[in-house]
C-alpha cells in the first residue's frame, strides 16, 4: 500500500508565527499583498472571423 502525505493548508499568520518576529519578512509580505490587491487581470478580445 502506498500512502501519500498531503500537508494541511495553513493560514499565513500560522506560518509566520513559526518564523518568529521578523519585521523585514512582515514588510515584504505586506507589500506583496498590496501589489496583488492593486493588480488586475488583462482581458483580450478574440475575433473569430480573423
Amino acid at each position: 500500500m502506498i500512502l501519500k502525505h498531503i500537508p494541511q493548508k495553513k493560514k499565513l499568520s500560522e506560518v509566520l508565527k513559526e518564523f518568529g518576529p521578523n519585521p523585514a519578512l512582515a514588510a515584504s509580505v505586506a507589500e506583496a499583498s498590496r501589489e496583488m490587491r492593486r493588480s488586475s487581470m488583462r482581458t483580450f478580445g478574440f475575433d473569430a472571423d480573423a
